[in-house]
């Protein structure tokens, strides 16, 4: 049995900034603009930020390093997709209809059992998940500390019949980030056992979700299209950083020390650490 505590915290905002290194600062500032529904909230040279349903930045667009460069075409770590969360069906379906003509693809539409998910790919080729979670009372059942997501086909066509023009006012939070890597098994033990994550699922050998608390997932690891593969060229668009937002100073501390622990870097601002993953992904992790 779930406590109230971590009830009260099931849905909390943990993913912030997510910073993209970009081609074309102004065709992705559109995309996440008028598709995604975020609002430019700071603006320093190539570097743009985007806001959504508070103050915090969620996407920071940078064009400093890979500005008219062409995408990476080979296997890579990295992302594999941004997801941006909803509060309802008549927002979510706002969302997509606003997104599907600005982005370079569709890649799917899902129902999760615990959320009904819409992909994409954004101008530059990242990938974009479009969601909104269902009550907890309703996610299926699972074993104790697990979460039971499936995947079945989502009826696309009736959530487009929900999308309204109050739709169209509300912006998104980040609910997970969904990363692409060379090795699953080496990617869990160290988001769980160094970071400290809880396991909530895993598909098979390729694939594993973790969250803090009971949530489905913060943060995706899969190696689908990237087992054995490097990091993307730091010159070429995709992503430069995530900022994980932990519910308490203590748990950024735990955290620190379970990566120093393991021989892993970590660079310490106050309540927040820095350091790079399994998969050279630069993570911050702060206080939410």
């Amino acid at each position: 049995m779930a406590s109230a505590d971590e009830l009260s915290h099931l849905f909390d905002s943990v993913v912030g900034t997510v910073e993209l290194r970009v081609a074309d600062s102004g065709l992705q500032r559109n995309f996440y603009e008028e598709g995604v529904g975020l609002a430019a909230s700071a603006e320093n040279g190539p570097v743009t930020e985007l806001a959504g349903a508070d103050e915090h930045p969620l996407i920071r667009l940078d064009s400093s390093a890979a500005a008219d460069a062409e995408p990476v075409h080979v296997p890579h770590t990295g992302l594999f997709h941004t997801a941006f969360r909803y509060p309802d069906r008549a927002s979510l379906a706002a969302a997509v209809a606003r997104s599907a003509p600005l982005a370079r693809e569709f890649q799917g539409a899902s129902d999760h059992g615990v959320s009904e998910a819409i992909y994409f790919a954004d101008p530059e080729g990242n990938g974009i998940e479009l969601y909104r979670d269902r009550p907890y009372s309703e996610w299926p059942d699972a074993e104790p500390g697990k979460v039971g997501m499936f995947t079945a086909p989502l009826d696309l066509p009736a959530l487009l019949e929900e999308a309204t023009s109050e739709g169209d006012e509300v912006a998104p939070d980040i609910g997970h980030i969904h990363l692409m890597t060379s090795d699953v098994a080496r990617a869990l033990a160290f988001w769980r056992d160094a970071v400290g994550l809880a396991e909530r699922q895993r598909f098979g050998p390729s694939a594993v979700f973790l969250a803090e608390g009971l949530y489905h997932h913060h943060l995706g690891a899969n190696s689908w299209h990237s087992a054995g593969a490097g990091p993307a060229p730091v010159d070429r668009p995709g992503l430069q950083a995530f900022e994980l937002r932990l519910r308490s100073g203590e748990a950024v501390n735990a955290a620190g020390e379970g990566l120093e622990g393991a021989g892993i870097p970590v660079e310490r601002d106050g309540n927040s650490i820095a350091f790079a993953d399994v998969d050279s992904n630069r993570v911050v992790l702060s206080v939410r």
